[in-house]
């Protein structure tokens, strides 16, 4: 993939966005796919540290807060769409004196609203806040999706229509889920950090926003919490449903198994090369049919009582 450079630029009274190809003070520079020499050209431009801009596009990084002289950099994941592989994917955002920066390995939003709602590019802190808004939005679809399915299987389970797709399906979910979880719980610590005195001394005036996104990530969390908690239930549920099942039909074939075994125990008796009692009577065959059927019909009688039948 070819990196991708976009300076965008406007201020309150100039509302318009313009495009440029370098950075420029008051701007957002977004990049998108950098190879480590565009990096360093990135890094020499806006005076970054080139190990944490290297950090940024590492697909295994976990969300986190660094702090270089002026800078600040917030390491964060997004929600990639539901037909990837892969659940989420890193995105740095750097707080500059003069920059909002942002570096992803591909595209992850569209830029237009971000700055309608921050006002102009020069306010950097309202432009990441509206970012993390934005992901933030992507994890509460992606988790109601994730609800939607869960409670689509749920209303199987009192039909017992659950089968071995379904278990495969949970077992996909609780994956997105925890993944979800990795990412948004270090960002709500992120958050945390975030809001103390030592970095948001500069950007005071957006601490309620800041404040508000964390309790949204707070809510995220537990809402994840309550859905993998909620797959974990239907689960254990279904499997106690299937053992109590099966062990009704092991109580019914043995019950089958005693009644048949009263026949063929009177039967083979007298199928024995012996003298037996009335062993030379044409009569006897219906004798020993009626006992057998009386036998059996007491004892069937007896566990139809104690449900076993």
């Amino acid at each position: 993939m070819t990196w991708m450079l976009n300076v965008y630029f406007n201020t309150t009274k100039t509302p318009k966005v313009r495009s440029y190809t370098v950075p420029r003070a008051g701007a957002w520079v977004n990049i998108e796919a950098p190879t480590t020499v565009e990096l360093e050209y990135i890094a020499k431009k806006l005076k970054l540290d080139i190990d944490l801009l290297n950090d940024g596009i590492d697909p295994n990084e976990s969300p986190r807060i660094e702090r270089d002289v002026n800078s600040i950099y917030i390491y964060t994941r997004y929600c990639l769409p539901e037909s990837e592989k892969q659940t989420t994917s890193p995105l740095l955002l750097i707080l500059t004196p003069n920059n909002l920066v942002t570096i992803a390995r591909r595209p992850y939003n569209d830029h237009k609203p971000i700055i309608k709602k921050a006002g102009s590019t020069q306010n950097q802190a309202q432009l990441a806040l509206e970012i993390l808004t934005q992901i933030n939005n992507g994890y509460s679809k992606r988790i109601n999706n994730v609800s939607k399915r869960i409670w689509q299987i749920r209303s199987q389970l009192d039909k017992s229509h659950i089968d071995n797709k379904d278990f495969i399906s949970f077992i996909d979910l609780e994956e997105d889920l925890s993944d979800f979880l990795l990412a948004l719980e270090p960002m709500n610590t992120s958050l945390n950090t975030l809001l103390s005195a030592k970095y948001f001394r500069a950007y005071e005036e957006d601490r309620d926003d800041f404040e508000d996104l964390e309790l949204t990530t707070k809510e995220l969390i537990g809402l994840a919490n309550s859905r993998l908690k909620t797959i974990q239930n239907i689960r254990e549920a279904y499997s106690t449903i299937t053992a109590n099942n099966l062990n009704k039909v092991f109580k019914l074939m043995t019950s089958i198994t005693i009644l048949m075994s009263i026949f063929t125990i009177i039967t083979g008796v007298y199928s024995m090369n012996i003298a037996l009692p009335l062993a030379h009577e044409g009569y006897v065959f219906w004798v020993l049919l009626g006992f057998s059927a009386l036998i059996i019909g007491v004892l069937a009688t007896i566990f139809r009582r104690k449900k076993w039948l």
